[in-house]
């Protein structure tokens, strides 16, 4: 059965709920909340999306009509990172709306940014890999140099990074 998520309003307030491709297809506004993982040696993790090979946030992702944003944060950083947190671990650095438009997807949804500071191994990580290629580590260089090839990012990874978490990484 296919992702039931909520469909929301201009002031984000849910009014209904419809599965995740019909969400997608008609461009129906929706949320979704991102979380970056940095470490004390100020690299910031980033998982590769197992469907199309980018790289994007480090968790992301829909939640429930009954979770908040930062529950919804929480639960996907564990389902696909497979580590658990304190949800007062999370710390929201930004809310946003934004709009991605392809030919076959309209991606209409606001988000809660969220960034939590903590050291986690790499050999640490259960990856969901259904969803997980790959996560790294990068710290501000090479993540600068990565960036200097777009279309190795995820759109809404590529602008949070820049706009945002670079202002982490020291």
């Amino acid at each position: 059965m296919e992702e039931l998520i909520p469909v929301v309003n201009e002031k984000d307030e849910v009014v209904g709920v419809e599965s995740f491709s019909k969400v997608h297809k008609l461009g129906l506004l929706h949320r979704e909340s991102y979380v970056y993982l940095i470490n004390s040696d100020n690299e910031v993790l980033l998982q590769k999306r197992q469907s199309s090979g980018f790289w994007d946030h480090s968790a992301a992702g829909h939640f429930s009509k009954d979770e908040s944003y930062i529950e919804g944060a929480k639960r996907e950083f564990e389902e696909e990172l497979g580590v658990k947190i304190n949800i007062n671990e999370l710390k929201e650095i930004s809310y946003e709306r934004l709009n991605s438009i392809k030919p076959n997807k309209k991606n209409k949804r606001f988000v809660r940014i969220y960034i939590i500071k903590k050291d986690i191994s790499l050999d640490d990580f259960n990856v969901d890999d259904k969803e997980v290629k790959e996560v790294r580590f990068f710290n501000k260089s090479q993540l600068q140099k990565l960036l200097q090839q777009p279309n190795l990012f995820t759109n809404s990874s590529r602008r949070i990074i820049e706009k945002y978490i670079f202002k982490y990484l020291l």
